[in-house]
């Protein structure tokens, strides 16, 4: 041990928090459209920089809880009484403080969960609880989604240290209210103390005394940025009854998002994940992480909309699935469990997840559009530029991250002019404008040693990364 008397456990936590705080750091962007336009452009508007005709649907029809934009609006002002006004330096104290609940409950989790680990995998337990690579990548992100996974994790920590129940359910109703579908990890929590350990009614009623008291502040909150009484609960379980919502997407097929686990969570470890949950099932089906496994995912095949990002909030729960499994083998099968053979096959394990662990920490988030976004930033300051993007909407960058009055287009083709200053261009790499003699090349979205890892990991969709150029004369020469 590095440091005499203290325990592996806690001195894991040192790694953890620079694992995040790179995470954080390097994470620039955002990796889906909701974590902008529901939550940092609500903020915006919150603070009177944003129209109400530039924001979504969601929030004209009062479907999305503001206390993650009140939250950001919060970390916004106070940063900008320090003079803190860049839009990268703002959104990366959001991330940094999603890394600091993230160390925050992760850590509570696993001192909570390590007594009932089999103590030759306690440790075992500790890393992966912490260094699973989609884990630290996924817990700086400032969205709906990791924050209900890591305050849902919150609630069940202190169910499994026997805490107060009033407390459980008002963690439990904060996840709700930041992520409303994340309401199915409550449900099968519930379902497993009821069937599995025959909980008494006191206390789950405690729970739904706390989960009521939470949710009505909740309401208060969310009127108040609304301007109105407004309880986004019931407006976003309305909309998706009614079918208001789904209309807006593409339908999936049932198993879609076991392809997504298994594709996202990088190939190899997406199938340790599905075997693990299917050795659980066969040889433990009362473990509890089962319970609230099963519910979230049957209950999201039944939906038509299936995205990536809806099995974000099970992220902190995989790498108790992985060991429950794990020791469940090793219960059944000891002598085969500690053979050399059962050893061999968690090095290339290991070793997929150390690289995927380096390319996510190193890799934007996204497709990189605002880490270009950066280096406009970075070389033009507050002066405006216009950008042609020849691509699709994926590519457009919010004005949010650039400075007032710049431009963007769609276009074919590139048509030089006078009036547009600081003419900037965003294209494929695979589009070839190297060639271009009047382009120079500025910067590309992911560093170059990660492009060919990314096209691993993107199997079928491949990675073709966008590049951001200036244009230096007004003769495009080929």
């Amino acid at each position: 041990m590095p440091f005499p008397g203290m325990t592996f456990r806690r001195w894991c936590l040192l790694p953890a928090a620079a694992v995040l705080a790179l995470a954080a750091w390097f994470g620039t962007g955002y990796s889906s459209e909701d974590e902008f336009q529901h939550v940092i452009l609500l903020a915006e508007h919150l603070r009177g920089h944003a129209d109400a005709a530039s924001l979504p649907i969601d929030y004209h029809q009062g479907w999305r809880s503001m206390t993650l934009p009140l939250i950001a609006a919060g970390v916004f002002e106070a940063a900008g009484l320090s003079g803190v006004t860049s839009p990268f330096t703002l959104t990366l104290l959001l991330r940094l403080l999603t890394a600091a609940l993230a160390l925050w409950a992760v850590g509570g989790f696993v001192r909570a969960v390590l007594p009932s680990v089999r103590e030759e995998n306690r440790q075992a337990f500790i890393l992966l609880s912490w260094f699973l690579w989609f884990v630290p990548v996924l817990h700086v992100r400032f969205s709906g989604e990791a924050w209900s996974g890591m305050l849902f994790l919150r609630g069940l920590t202190l169910l499994l240290d026997a805490r107060r129940p009033e407390a459980i359910g008002a963690w439990w109703a904060a996840a709700l209210l930041v992520r409303p579908a994340a309401a199915i990890l409550p449900f099968g929590a519930l379902l497993w103390l009821l069937v599995v350990r025959h909980e008494p009614w006191k206390r789950i009623g405690g729970m739904a005394i706390g989960a009521l008291a939470f949710l009505a502040v909740g309401i208060a909150a969310d009127s108040l940025a609304y301007g109105r009484i407004t309880f986004t609960l019931w407006n976003y379980a309305s909309a998706a009854l009614t079918g208001e919502e789904a209309h807006r997407f593409t339908a999936l097929p049932w198993h879609q998002h076991l392809l997504f686990g298994l594709k996202y969570a990088a190939l190899p470890i997406g199938a340790a994940l599905l075997a693990a949950a299917a050795a659980l099932l066969a040889l433990k089906p009362r473990h509890p992480v089962l319970w609230l496994l099963l519910p979230f995912l049957l209950a999201h095949s039944l939906l038509p909309n299936k995205e990536p990002r809806f099995l974000i909030p099970l992220a902190p729960l995989m790498p108790w699935l992985l060991m429950a499994a794990w020791d469940a083998l090793c219960e059944r099968w000891p002598a085969a469990m500690r053979s050399a053979g059962a050893m061999r096959i968690l090095f290339p394990f290991a070793a997929v997840n150390v690289l995927a662990l380096a390319v996510g920490i190193a890799t934007p988030a996204g497709n990189g559009r605002i880490k270009l976004a950066e280096a406009i930033h970075e070389r033009y300051g507050s002066e405006a530029v216009h950008i042609d993007h020849l691509g699709d909407w994926r590519q457009w960058i919010p004005p949010f991250y650039l400075a007032p009055r710049s431009t963007e287009a769609f276009v074919e083709r590139i048509v030089p002019s006078k009036e547009k200053r600081n003419h900037l261009v965003i294209a494929r790499e695979s589009q070839g404008l190297d060639r271009v003699q009047s382009l120079k090349r500025m910067a590309v979205a992911a560093p170059p040693w990660t492009h060919r890892f990314l096209a691993w990991y993107g199997l079928e969709d491949g990675h073709d990364p966008l590049v951001l150029y200036r244009l230096t004369t007004e003769n495009i020469g080929h």
